[in-house]
């Protein structure tokens, strides 16, 4: 039926648009304006399949593409709008847990924060519940240290695919493959606008990443800069054992190190070196890198 209704359109156009038709001898305009409108009939009728194809095609990639991109963005909204709420009588919901932090953005993983394993720890005390989505590109650049010529690269790379599958054992703790693939020219490019588009965080130990994350008002978990925020801060006059294990910068210099690797330098400890002795802290200095605590020997004047 439709074909047919495709071939009276194409007659009916064809023999109205034929009145101007003039005479051609031998045939008369009568006999050319029938000829014209039964061929432009027939051309309608054998034309119906190739354009109800193209319609059909098109009209699924549009549904296709108008359906992809609106769960995208119902999926974008539900995880920007996402809040923890109270549950009723006064508890806290489910999606709060006690003990915890409750993460309600997409937290998603860098090759850096794997192949550092302190992520590891982090998630079995417990500071960490929900869902960490590690990307399919992350994995690639993974494999391809742990393919590296060089032993310790390979090293690293094969130890970053263990902290991976113990990550899956954490309770509490849900550990998702993101499969889809980012526009960038480079994994870190790729993760940025991945966490831009996601609304989510990024974990991290790469300081470059952490910069360009910043300046596109992405939030960043800094794993280095956490463990800076835990380590025991000195207070001027406190003492502290301390051995002395190398040179400082300055020659009269010692340096020795916490249990949390916090450095120390001892100031005249330069033939100390190899020495546990009793210090007295004498001033601390923040730098990008963590604290830096200067102590003095005990029993020598400040």
């Amino acid at each position: 039926m439709l074909r047919l209704v495709l071939a009276v359109v194409f007659a009916l156009t064809a023999f109205i648009f034929t009145e101007v038709v003039p005479d051609l001898p031998p045939f008369n305009r009568i006999f050319l304006r029938v000829v014209i409108t039964v061929w432009f009939g027939l051309m309608g009728y054998g034309l119906f399949p190739d354009l109800a194809k193209i319609v059909s095609t098109t009209t699924l990639r549009f549904v296709n593409n108008f359906t992809s991109r609106l769960s995208a963005e119902i999926t974008s909204q539900m995880m920007r709008l996402q809040r923890p709420q109270m549950a009723l009588g006064g508890g806290f919901s489910p999606i709060s847990p006690i003990g915890g932090v409750s993460l309600n953005q997409a937290l998603l993983l860098d090759t850096s924060a794997i192949i550092d394993g302190r992520i590891l720890d982090i998630a079995k005390t417990h500071f960490l519940s929900g869902t960490i989505l590690i990307p399919s590109f992350i994995l690639t650049e993974l494999q391809q240290v742990a393919d590296s010529a060089d032993y310790l690269k390979r090293s690293r790379g094969r130890r970053g695919f263990e902290v991976v599958d113990e990550l899956k054992k954490v309770k509490g703790l849900r550990i998702e493959i993101w499969d889809k693939d980012a526009a960038g020219k480079n994994p870190d490019e790729k993760l940025l606008k991945l966490a831009k588009n996601l609304h989510g965080r990024i974990i991290t130990t790469d300081f470059n990443l952490n910069r360009l994350a910043t300046v596109s008002n992405i939030v960043v978990l800094n794993i280095n800069e956490l463990a800076n925020a835990v380590k025991s801060i000195a207070i001027p006059g406190e003492s502290l054992k301390i051995k002395v294990v190398h040179l400082g910068k300055d020659s009269k210099q010692g340096v020795g190190y916490l249990p949390d690797g916090t450095m120390v330098v001892v100031e005249d400890g330069a033939e100390l070196v190899g020495k546990e002795i009793n210090t007295e802290v004498s001033r601390l200095i923040q730098v990008a890198a963590g604290r830096m605590i200067f102590v003095r020997p005990k029993g020598e004047k400040q």
